[in-house]
């Protein structure tokens, strides 16, 4: 989907887009999609309060300001849920997006020697 995150963004002095460091507080995931378009994470562990949005905002707002040069820069917010406050937020921000995940594992017997 188009500005859907492709590659962790590199910096020029090499830092990595994984807790990239800002002025404005780390950004959990900094990417670029596949036209070098800037894409900010926000991961959440649990449910993403509406307050994820402010964060969110800022974080891109820096982006736009110090890294982006003309490219858009549009931002995700992951979380176990999306509350309804949340939703009705960022309906009214086209720039962002939310995603819900879902976790599983199983575990299997290891054989020894």
């Amino acid at each position: 989907m188009c500005g859907d995150p492709s590659a962790i963004y590199l910096s020029h002095d090499g830092r990595d887009g994984v807790e990239f460091q800002t002025d404005v507080g780390p950004i959990d995931i900094l990417a670029l999609d596949d036209v070098g378009n800037f894409v900010v994470l926000e991961l959440k562990l649990g449910r993403g309060p509406d307050a994820t949005l402010g964060q969110i905002l800022r974080y891109m707002g820096w982006v736009k300001k110090h890294l982006a040069n003309g490219k858009d820069v549009r931002g995700i917010i992951v979380a176990s849920e999306i509350p309804t406050k949340l939703r009705y937020a960022v309906s009214q921000v086209p720039s962002v997006r939310v995603m819900e995940y879902e976790l599983s594992f199983s575990v299997r017997p290891v054989a020894l020697c």
